[in-house]
């Protein structure tokens, strides 16, 4: 499951290019649709920053039968480190305030791992502390958010000049939300964080090859360790957001027309899911044959 600050991460970092697609992976499944008379919501799993560029035929038609595509998080501009650093530094209450010592010390050695000395997030808030962290973990270990399916998807939307809208408005509404989290959910953003550089890379891989062919079966037992061990994260990150979506999408339907939709994989897995939210609207999703041969 990928966290939306991957917006955040280039905001701070360095600007995405547009993906090369090519020698890609190839997505099978994990593609949903609503029906409502003469509207339809097309709903895909983002497998988050991945280390080979991706395409898909099958979603890149659904896309293209598609009016208005949404994405989770808006384009970077010139206002995105100034938000950063003014949400997410607190110089009277540095990083190591905010943990035990042993979680202190398990951060230090994640920092190290990934390449950074511990000393660099010290003045940052836990939730800018994980965006630095997980861009220093991808970039060191080859997953390229400029791969990711919402970057490939978003390209070819905006060369086909179709609206992006997003799930948060701008950048300003984006941090206010990193930065918006309890004290107990913003510590447990950095330490699920700390766990993912503990697993390595290897693992993640594994969740990505298994997303490639439709699998959200690692996801979903991911989104089970969160909710024991990160409750108030998964409650403010998750389930709260996932509560959301189904306001959103029944007005796409209400709208008319086709509408695309890409959220992160986690999103669409366990008892809160966006698919399990729509059901009780009384929005039922399929699996979508967008693109299949007949």
């Amino acid at each position: 499951m990928h966290w939306t600050r991957r917006g955040l991460l280039a905001a701070g970092a360095v600007g995405l290019m547009a993906p090369t697609l090519a020698r890609a992976y190839q997505v099978d499944a994990a593609l949903w649709e609503v029906r409502d008379r003469h509207a339809k919501v097309f709903l895909f799993g983002d497998g988050g920053p991945l280390r080979k560029p991706w395409r898909s035929t099958r979603i890149e038609a659904a896309l293209a039968e598609s009016a208005v595509f949404w994405k989770e998080t808006p384009d970077n501009g010139p206002e995105s480190a100034p938000l950063l650093l003014s949400h997410g530094v607190d110089p009277a209450a540095p990083l190591s305030t905010w943990l035990t010592p042993k979680d202190h010390e398990r951060l230090e050695a994640a920092a190290l791992a990934t390449g950074i000395p511990s000393s660099a997030l010290e003045r940052f808030r836990p939730w800018l502390a994980a965006v630095f962290l997980e861009n220093s973990f991808n970039a060191r270990f080859g997953f390229k958010a400029a791969n990711a399916p919402d970057e490939s998807l978003a390209a070819i939307a905006k060369a086909a000049g179709k609206p992006i809208r997003t799930e948060f408005p701008d950048m300003a509404a984006l941090v206010a939300y990193a930065s918006g989290f309890s004290r107990a959910a913003e510590v447990q953003s950095l330490l699920r964080l700390v766990d993912d550089v503990e697993a390595g890379p290897d693992v993640q891989q594994r969740r990505i090859e298994a997303w490639a062919v439709g699998d959200l079966s690692l996801e979903a037992c991911e989104l089970q360790r969160w909710t024991r061990v990160y409750p108030d994260l998964v409650q403010e990150y998750v389930v709260a957001r996932n509560r959301r979506w189904p306001g959103r999408i029944r007005t796409m339907l209400d709208d008319g027309g086709t509408t695309f939709v890409v959220i992160g994989d986690g999103h669409l897995v366990g008892p809160d899911s966006v698919l399990v939210e729509l059901a009780a609207a009384g929005m039922r999703a399929h699996p979508s044959h967008a693109g299949t041969a007949a």
